[in-house]
Formats: structure tokens, C-alpha cells, sequence
């Protein structure tokens, strides 16, 4: 009994002197076996460690905000495309006396109002939301949250080719789990940071 007690106690000791840089590389690499399509082809390259704080493009609310507002925006650039299709068409018929013609022309204005509107609706949804983003980023005070970690790394795609990523990481304080992460070249995470920078810097999408 003594022995396994002495045996626990050993890999305790060990498990706690590990480094900083240890636990991070470890946590990494849990998180890379779970995501990376060929985990075998994983080679860490740069592991770049700071101190952490809280910002405004990395808050779980204001991202939330922005996701949605994100969302709707382009919902409301798929129904302007659609407006000025329509809108296209109404020119082509607007002179037309045929009654086909007529018809033509009539539907197309009908269609061009609706779209319309749906834009308006949708940018309106835009703006509350930015207002939230504002007003969330108001009175914002940047706290150290643990240690930020720009990680560089290569790996097999599924075409059997190897590309690099580059991924940003948070981990708390202790260095016990991360708790936040993104890919700073994903274009979906620009949008929303830029986003989130508009809605600080400017009163309406509109």
C-alpha cells in the first residue's frame, strides 16, 4: 500500500513540475488530435507564449453579437443582389406596352419592393446589434485572463498535402484548459473582428 502510495505521489510531484511551456505544448496537442484531419502528420514549428487579456474581439458576448449581426448582414446582401436583379428587369420592361410586357415589368417591381424590404428589415437587425456591440464595448476594461499563445504548426490535408496553420489560443492562468481559440486567417473570424470594428467606429451599417 505504501508503495502505490509513494507511486501516486511520485507522478503528482511529476505532473506538477512540468513547465509552463510543457502543459501548453500538451494541451495543444489534445486539442490537434481532436480537430486536425491527419493528426500522425502533426509537426509543431513556433509556439509564441504572453500574457493574456481580455479584449473586446475575444469577449464570448460581444463575439456573439457579432456572429449574429455578421449573419444577417450577409443575409441582407443576398437579398440586395436579388433587388438589383430585379431592378434590372423593371428597366428592360419599363417601356413596354404589351401586356406581357406589362406583366413583366409589374412582377419584377413587386419582387424588387419585397427584396427591398427585406433589406431593410434585415439591416435594421444589423443595427440593434451593433448598438449592443457598442455599448458592450463601452466601458470595456482589458483583465489578464491567462497566457496567449500564437502557435505555428504543419500538417497533411485530406489531399495528402502539407500546409501551415497558424492558431491563436488562450489558456487560463493555471494552464489547466484553454479557453479560447481561433485561426486569425480564417475569413469568416476577419469578418467578424471587422465588424465588431465598424460597429465601435461608426453609428449605423445603413
Amino acid at each position: 500500500m505504501k508503495k502505490i502510495l509513494l507511486a501516486l505521489l511520485f507522478i503528482v510531484l511529476l505532473t506538477g513540475c512540468k513547465s509552463r511551456e510543457d502543459k501548453i505544448a500538451e494541451l495543444i496537442k489534445q486539442e490537434m488530435f481532436k480537430t486536425l484531419y491527419d493528426f500522425e502528420s502533426y509537426e509543431p514549428i513556433e509556439t509564441k507564449i504572453d500574457s493574456a487579456f481580455t479584449s473586446i474581439y475575444t469577449d464570448s458576448v460581444i463575439k456573439s453579437y457579432a456572429y449574429i449581426a455578421r449573419s444577417f448582414l450577409d443575409d441582407a446582401q443576398e437579398s440586395l443582389d436579388k433587388v438589383k436583379d430585379a431592378q434590372k428587369t423593371v428597366e428592360i420592361w419599363r417601356d413596354s406596352y404589351s401586356s406581357y410586357g406589362r406583366s413583366k415589368f409589374e412582377d419584377a417591381y413587386n419582387e424588387m419592393k419585397k427584396h427591398l424590404a427585406e433589406v431593410n428589415s434585415k439591416m435594421y437587425i444589423v443595427n440593434c446589434y451593433a448598438d449592443s456591440i457598442r455599448s458592450a464595448s463601452a466601458n470595456f476594461k482589458p483583465e489578464f485572463c491567462g497566457w496567449r499563445v500564437e502557435h505555428r504548426f504543419r500538417c497533411k490535408t485530406k489531399g495528402g498535402n502539407f500546409d501551415l496553420g497558424n492558431y491563436l489560443y488562450i489558456f487560463d492562468e493555471k494552464v489547466t484548459t484553454i479557453i479560447y481559440q481561433e485561426d486569425p486567417d480564417d475569413e469568416y473570424t476577419k469578418k467578424v473582428k471587422g465588424l465588431i470594428e465598424e460597429a465601435i467606429n461608426t453609428k449605423s451599417f445603413l
